[in-house]
């Protein structure tokens, strides 16, 4: 269990329990995969999985960031004598076969797959559609992930026969921001998705789409393994974060989103900071054997969080249900194949 002793100043984090990067075991030998790698949150996801000494792919859209942060990665980690190393793939997610197609090259390719952090994604920016046809917030944040995840599974399940029990885990970066999705959400049209709307609800409306993924993933591709070699799958909320993600406001909303982004950046958490819920649920040793099955398949608002906060739309078992098969639907639409 971390310190409770405060290395900080910012009154969000120290409001909130705290996951540091020392907290992290030695990753010796095994591979991440944080989406959303190059900045922010998911910058430090990657670096502090390095750090402890892991293979970690980030992958996101820009390839000029992407490069410049897998350079700053991989000079961080030499001037800190870990062993980790990082390395950058790029791809488009408003484009589900380009999604589709580095899934599949990775799977293919890599030998192991421990970690797996599903953090890339779009802001509250306003409404847009993809090259897909589809509202820009969803098809990024949800449904390229849905994608992702499953195309990658087989490779984690393999991964679990010689990982140490209870370590192969998906993290959902969920939201706190689940709770302004519409109430009338139900993920059942395209028609639904597709409606212009703000882009504070439409964000929103993803991070109430990952607590379901999370959820429906347990039950219907994880419980097919021994109990003694589990794939653990987990949402967060990674606090109020003093991200370029903020930028979007002023986009959104002009005058109101540049107060809103100064007010954040006033208080909210450092990227770094952030990054230790997504952190403490991919790799603390206080989820463990004894206790797994306590955390599977949750939504946690802070690391060594409480269970069942979420909203009640966020644990409603019949919307749950229709966003995983809204997405496969989706799939066969996009890919010519339904995964599910």
């Amino acid at each position: 269990m971390s310190s409770i002793l405060p290395d900080t100043t910012n009154p969000a984090t120290l409001l909130s329990k705290r996951f540091r990067p020392e907290d992290i075991p030695d990753l010796s030998g095994r591979v991440a995969i944080v989406t959303g790698g190059s900045a922010g949150i998911g910058y430090y996801d990657a670096l502090g999985l390095a750090r402890a000494n892991a293979r970690v792919i980030i992958v996101s859209a820009n390839q000029e960031r992407g490069k410049q942060a897998e350079a700053d990665l991989n000079k961080a980690l030499k001037e800190s004598s870990s062993t980790g190393k990082v390395e950058w793939h790029g791809v488009n997610f408003s484009t589900l076969k380009d999604v589709d197609a580095l899934a599949k090259k990775l799977a293919e390719q890599e030998e192991r797959l421990d970690i797996l952090i599903c953090n890339a994604g779009v802001g509250q920016a306003p409404y847009a559609l993809t090259n897909d046809g589809l509202e820009r917030h969803f098809e990024i944040n949800n449904l390229a992930h849905y994608v992702f995840v499953l195309r990658l599974l087989p490779l984690m399940k393999k991964t679990t026969q010689i990982a140490p029990p209870t370590t192969v885990r998906i993290v959902m970066q969920s939201s706190e921001m689940h709770r302004v999705a519409p109430s009338t959400t139900r993920f059942s049209s395209k028609e639904e998705i597709n409606k212009n709307g703000d882009g504070a609800m439409l964000y929103g409306r993803t991070k109430l789409g990952l607590i379901y993924f999370a959820r429906e993933l347990v039950k219907r591709k994880l419980t097919d393994l021994p109990p003694d070699r589990p794939i653990l799958a987990i949402s967060v909320h990674p606090g109020t974060v003093d991200t370029d993600v903020q930028k979007q406001w002023t986009e959104s909303y002009g005058v109101i989103g540049k107060v809103l982004d100064v007010l954040s950046r006033a208080v909210g958490k450092s990227a770094e900071e952030g990054a230790e819920s997504s952190l403490w649920a991919a790799t603390s040793t206080d989820i463990f054997e004894g206790n797994w099955k306590d955390h599977q398949g949750n939504y946690y608002s802070e690391a060594y969080g409480k269970p069942g906060t979420e909203s009640k739309l966020a644990q409603d078992s019949q919307v749950s249900d229709n966003f995983w098969n809204f997405c496969a639907k989706l799939t066969q639409e996009l890919l010519g194949e339904q995964l599910e």
